[in-house]
């Protein structure tokens, strides 16, 4: 057996003590000050109640796990634990087979309340609800070799486990009716499904995924994405228990972050104290103090001012490298501006040219016709340059957005009537379906004009003659649903990203010769954004394109 070198001897007492200090801080936050008062009314009714029945989730760890001695461990415990000190009441763990036991037990009155539980409408009839005394990202759990997912839209036609009556699979199930899913008793059974390969994806909290990720072992597993939605944690109680709402709400307002801190700390971190020799550690860190203090101290200085010194030079090269890329990004993006400009301003140009010299040399074409061609060249020219503008106002900021509430049916209409004359040249028929005369968005009126425009135009320029582009308005959600679909060549999968990007056109060209900038979509997507909302593209290639546009409705 080798030695323990003195310097990591030392490193392992720093831990040590560092590890007392972290110890007797939390216990400092534990005995925390009594801070709930309750009113004397509200003091006579927990005294008419010393003991309340709590149902909890027995699988549900670091929440609630169920406990042959204490009924339940977890942060739920701990938390009422508390409340029951400082409150003078019992909360007695009532513990079931299940969470949809547990839930069956609160409908039929066998407990007061439940831990851990999250709002649905159904649920709302049923319990008082406190407010949210915990708020957790929910995300989007795969395998290692799966992709990121960057929404719930990206799973569709893939299999996704949810645990049975859990709050978060009702609210899947609801939103995302396409999704398929497959139903397990337990977090832990969901994540196995994962891991196995028999689901594709499981939706649920970080600190749950965490924990049980963690302690099943299951290492082929990763956080593919983050939803924009909260896993709010609440209380339910019996309706006809409003006071012990009131009272429980002025509880979750009076914790402070770093009671919620203390609360969690125990469950996610490593417990290092089990593993330490006490006795060992307080004799070694004497002789280390005494004999290797200075010579460390000087060691750790130096060392401390080396780092700074090289994270600065590492910070200040990575500056130097970023605006290096920078400027060769700004550099080839004004060549590319500059070549399509020259080459899509060329065209028009020349056209012009041709029917002035064959209206003055040759009388080929009468003055109308000649002032028709002339007419459409100077449109594609300004269409071009407004492209360009609209564009290079969006990317520094210059744009003005005046938000309002409108109905976009009649933006949308009006958009189908400016381009009618464009397909009736192109012997295209245009389909505008409005599900619904009564939605409302807060937008800037020219901007999704615009956005309209840009799509249907697009539909246009791709599409054949004698097929029709459909142009679909339906609420979806909390959110209008804006849908531009032709029969065209479609975007092909591996292009359904990159054609949003400036200045960029996908392997398909355009139908009847007409040009493209390729900024007509990089201007619908920073539109979207700019009045948060969200395009994508959607369609196999060969079976046309759909543009889709979400944006979120007016708050009545």
């Amino acid at each position: 057996m080798h030695p323990t070198p003195p310097i990591a001897r030392w490193l392992t007492v720093a831990a040590a003590l560092v590890l007392v200090a972290g110890s007797t801080a939390t216990r400092a936050t534990e005995e925390r000050q009594i801070r709930l008062t309750v009113a004397p009314a509200e003091q006579a009714w927990l005294a008419a109640h010393p003991t309340i029945r709590v149902g909890f989730d027995p699988d549900w760890p670091p929440f609630s796990t169920a406990d042959a001695k204490r009924g339940c461990i977890g942060i739920d415990a701990d938390l009422l634990e508390m409340w029951g000190r400082e409150l003078g009441v019992k909360f007695e763990f009532v513990a079931q087979p299940s969470w949809p036991a547990a839930h069956a037990a609160a409908q039929h009155g066998t407990v007061d309340l439940l831990v851990g539980t999250a709002i649905t409408p159904e649920r709302a009839r049923e319990f008082l609800f406190t407010t949210p005394y915990f708020s957790f990202p929910v995300v989007i759990v795969t395998r290692q070799d799966e992709p990121i997912l960057w929404s719930v839209l990206d799973l569709k036609g893939r299999k996704v486990a949810g645990v049975k009556d859990y709050a978060t699979t009702i609210e899947m199930k609801r939103t995302y009716p396409s999704l398929t899913f497959v139903e397990v008793d337990s977090v832990a059974d969901a994540l196995a499904e994962v891991a196995e390969g028999n689901a594709d994806a499981f939706v649920t909290n970080l600190p749950n995924a965490s924990f049980v990720t963690k302690t099943r072992g299951l290492t082929n597993l990763k956080i593919a994405g983050v939803m924009p939605e909260r896993f709010d944690v609440c209380y339910a109680m019996r309706r006809d228990w409003p006071e012990l709402q009131e009272i429980l709400n002025r509880a979750i307002a009076g914790l402070t972050e770093a009671d919620r801190q203390t609360l969690v700390h125990p469950w996610i971190r490593v417990d290092y104290a089990r593993v330490i020799r006490w006795d060992l550690v307080w004799k070694t860190s004497l002789a280390v103090l005494t004999v290797f203090g200075t010579v460390l101290g000087a060691v750790i200085y130096h060392n401390r001012r080396l780092a700074r010194e090289l994270a600065e030079e590492i910070r200040l090269q990575l500056e130097i490298t970023h605006a290096h890329d920078q400027l060769l990004r700004l550099n080839e993006e004004k060549s590319e501006l500059l070549q399509m400009a020259a080459h899509d301003l060329r065209g028009p140009l020349t056209g012009m040219q041709l029917v002035v010299d064959a209206g003055l040399r040759l009388n080929a074409m009468s003055g109308a016709d000649a002032l028709q061609i002339i007419e459409k060249q100077i449109r594609q020219m300004a269409a071009l340059l407004d492209d360009v503008l609209d564009a290079e106002a969006l990317e520094c900021g210059r744009r003005e957005f005046r938000f309002e509430t409108v109905n976009p049916a009649e933006l949308v209409r009006g958009s189908v009537a400016r381009l009618a004359s464009m397909a009736a040249n192109k012997d295209i028929r245009i389909e505008c379906r409005v599900e619904t005369e009564a939605l409302r968005v807060s937008v800037d009126r020219t901007a999704l004009g615009q956005i309209a425009d840009n799509l249907v135009s697009n539909s246009l320029k791709f599409s054949p003659s004698g097929c029709m582009v459909t142009v679909a308005l339906r609420p979806w959600n909390e959110f209008m649903r804006l849908e531009v679909c032709d029969q065209g060549p479609g975007v092909r999968a591996d292009e359904r990203e990159r054609i949003f990007a400036k200045y960029t056109r996908g392997s398909a060209r355009p139908t009847g010769g007409e040009k493209s900038t390729g900024l007509g979509l990089s201007i619908v997507r920073q539109l979207a954004s700019a009045m948060n909302g969200r395009v994508w593209c959607e369609g196999d290639g060969g079976k046309g394109a759909t543009f889709v546009v979400l944006l979120p409705v007016a708050e009545t």
